[in-house]
């Protein structure tokens, strides 16, 4: 059970010891708090497998692995989010990274933390069944000219685009979103056949 964080909970010493102690230790327990919350929020929710999602989808970029998991995460840097929507594969700028399936390109942006970005819908966009899902591919170098002249419909292992460093990143990947339901993110990485980096 998660316990609100009170005055009685911070170390008396550190009332004493400096003034700034008592905020300091107030903003931990806030944070300590607020992953707490995001890895309940993360239980609580439908595990991946339970889900009418994607079977089998075809490695956007290869050789790779998982780099940053889905889920809660300790921020690696002043811009990066707390709880990470996607997943971070391996990749070296310039590399060819390719549709997960059969799909139409539904939208090409560039804005925000994810850069340049292609966002492609699989199957039926109302229906969350195994055919009604998105595929997300951030931080892109560029589109490859058919896409970038408004070809829309792809096939499974289609070059799509190359490996970039657009928008909030720390290093050259491929952010790769999984969205059922017009837009809730899932954990990609049961539906892919790769590994965590280092395993």
């Amino acid at each position: 059970m998660l316990h609100r964080p009170t005055a009685q909970s911070i170390p008396k010493h550190a009332t004493t010891a400096c003034p700034d102690a008592v905020d300091k230790a107030r903003v931990i327990l806030k944070a300590r708090l607020s992953i707490a919350l995001l890895a309940a929020w993360a239980a609580a929710a439908p595990q991946a497998h339970a889900l009418p999602a994607p079977a089998g989808l075809t490695l956007p970029v290869s050789p790779t692995c998982v780099t940053s998991p889905f889920g809660p995460r300790r921020r690696i840097g002043p811009n990066a989010s707390g709880f990470h929507k996607g997943i971070d594969l391996s990749a070296p700028a310039g590399g060819a990274i390719r549709a997960a399936a059969d799909g139409q390109v539904i939208a090409v942006h560039k804005k925000g933390p994810g850069g340049l970005e292609i966002l492609i819908q699989h199957g039926d966009p109302k229906s969350s069944d195994a055919g009604g899902y998105i595929t997300l591919y951030s931080h892109l170098g560029s589109l490859v000219p058919a896409i970038a002249e408004g070809k829309r419909h792809v096939s499974a292992g289609e070059k799509i685009a190359v490996v970039g460093r657009t928008g909030v990143t720390y290093g050259t990947h491929l952010y790769f979103g999984l969205l059922l339901d017009g837009g809730r993110p899932i954990d990609p990485e049961p539906f892919l056949p790769v590994k965590r980096c280092g395993a």
